[in-house]
């Protein structure tokens, strides 16, 4: 098994009023906070073979901020929602990979252990998507195998992967992840968690 990680921090955040992936928590900023549940000591986790995040509005200054062992891809198709952002990052991955995990650089409240745990039923069951249950709903973070990558690179508009996850929902094993509710689309939302 090969899994590389995709996070997706491409969007304009139009509603926070500001670089979102650049804002403050806890002393580090949105993208890396995110990003530190898929590492350890600067590694990435076991399991993780690569990781890429896939950047579109403020490219440059989101660039600026990633940790050398990250690789940075700029969506053409960024402006046309996370949809197109997946579908066309897709294709970045490594031919030899079999599996991608795709997370969300505003989901400030998944730790580690939340991934080492998907990572963990993506090798018991690796035929299956591996999806973070919240809300009583399959979601993201989750793992997708090969299998899947084709119906990926065909997302379009704003939809991210939701409608993959209730479309296979017998091929879906779901790990509860609450904590996956928490994101970030407002300054509001931001001092609500600050408190």
């Amino acid at each position: 098994m090969k899994t590389e990680l995709l996070l997706l921090a491409a969007g304009k955040s139009r509603r926070f009023n500001g670089i979102k992936q650049l804002a403050d928590i806890n002393g580090q900023v949105m993208v890396c906070h995110c990003l530190s549940a898929y590492q350890q000591d600067g590694k990435w986790l076991e399991d993780i073979a690569f990781g890429t995040v896939i950047l579109g509005a403020n490219a440059k200054a989101v660039a600026k901020v990633l940790p050398i062992t990250v690789n940075a891809y700029i969506a053409q198709s960024w402006e046309q929602g996370m949809g197109h952002s997946l579908a066309e990052s897709i294709g970045v991955l490594s031919r030899s990979t079999t599996h991608v995990l795709v997370g969300l650089a505003d989901q400030i409240a998944i730790r580690s252990l939340a991934i080492k745990a998907l990572l963990e039923a993506s090798k018991q069951h690796p035929q299956k998507i591996i999806a973070a249950e919240y809300q009583d709903k399959a979601g993201v973070p989750a793992i997708f195998p090969k299998a899947f990558f084709s119906q990926l690179s065909k997302l379009q508009g704003d939809k991210g992967a939701r409608d993959i996850l209730q479309n296979n929902n017998g091929n879906v094993i779901k790990v509860t992840m609450s904590e996956a509710v928490i994101d970030i689309d407002t300054q509001d939302d931001l001092l609500r968690l600050a408190r």
